[in-house]
């Protein structure tokens, strides 16, 4: 008996010390972290089944908690502007960034456990205030039902703490939300954010690279297409309020913008980037190669190296 367990217990360690040299020659040769990639093939894309079913579903998402192992570092308080939830949490001090922060989703998913531990995260490391909506979403309400809230309060924060010590920071829906907030700002000749930092920004709802779609095993671009209809309803889904690649660039504020190669809105991420260029925004694109959507909110090596450089933003 002691000989046979001898040699299963052999063969186990030479499977698993396979599997690890396997992993890491692959590794080597795809450039990306074991996480990242076993992250890559995690997410479910939607499908048209997906979407029907969705369309139909009226849940009340007006009211979240957050989630019981997400420790802030400071008191997370919450009220509402008209009817929508906001959390909130004071920087440690006066010197100290406020982040405005809009979560990604598709305008239909509500916060994740990634924004919540990112937050958190920033928070932490920077010292910075976190304030975070839960803006209304589909399919109970359209932009037109989001985006006076949203500027409304933001217009509540510059009066708080003075526009030069905001950023606005939104991923994927979040992140295009962001841009096209801060054009809404400066067209209301309110006072502009600091900076901005967009996460995989969703710029155009009808727009996405199909020949990168191979590569994106989270998000189907035809499916996000009829998404974003929606979230435009009665207005054009071409409006800047929806896609803000096609708003006017001129004096928007300095804007880091994050995407990884390997995501379907890469292409149209680009484009924003060289618009802002061209308008004489101080830009910065960080581009990760074979990284996806979101990326910089992946537990991997990849998304930490992002939170770190986007902790090094918060603190300039």
């Amino acid at each position: 008996m002691k000989r046979k367990t001898k040699k299963a217990l052999l063969t186990l360690v030479c499977i698993i010390a396979a599997i690890v040299i396997i992993g890491g020659i692959a590794c080597l040769i795809d450039g990306r972290s074991p996480q990242a990639i076993v992250i890559g093939h995690m997410f479910d894309q939607a499908t048209m089944e997906d979407y029907n079913q969705q369309r139909g579903d009226t849940t009340d998402q007006s009211v979240v908690e957050i989630p019981d192992d997400v420790k802030f570092p400071r008191e997370m308080r919450q009220y509402h502007v008209g009817n929508m939830q906001v959390f909130h949490m004071e920087p440690q001090d006066d010197s100290k960034s406020v982040v405005l922060y809009i979560h990604g989703g598709a305008y239909y998913h509500n916060f994740n456990l990634l924004h919540w531990k990112a937050m958190a995260e920033w928070a932490e490391t920077t010292g910075c205030g976190i304030v975070t909506p839960n803006y209304p979403l589909l399919y109970c309400y359209t932009a037109r039902d989001a985006h006076p809230l949203m500027l409304q309060l933001y217009q509540q924060l510059v009066k708080q703490y003075s526009a030069g010590r905001l950023i606005i920071m939104g991923d994927s829906a979040g992140g295009g939300f962001s841009l096209a907030l801060a054009q809404e700002a400066r067209n209301d000749s309110n006072d502009l954010p600091s900076r901005l930092v967009l996460i995989s920004p969703w710029v155009d709802v009808l727009g996405g690279d199909d020949a990168l779609q191979e590569h994106d095993t989270f998000l189907n671009a035809e499916v996000l297409r009829k998404v974003g209809a929606d979230w435009a309803g009665e207005m054009n889904p071409r409006d800047p309020m929806i896609s803000p690649l096609y708003g006017d660039m001129q004096g928007i504020p300095p804007t880091d913008l994050f995407t990884g190669t390997w995501e379907v809105f890469y292409t149209d991420i680009v484009n924003t980037f060289d618009k802002m260029k061209a308008a004489g925004v101080d830009a910065q694109l960080h581009v990760a190669e074979k990284m996806g959507h979101v990326y910089p909110l992946w537990p991997c090596p990849e998304g930490q190296k992002a939170r770190n450089e986007i902790s090094d933003i918060i603190q300039q």
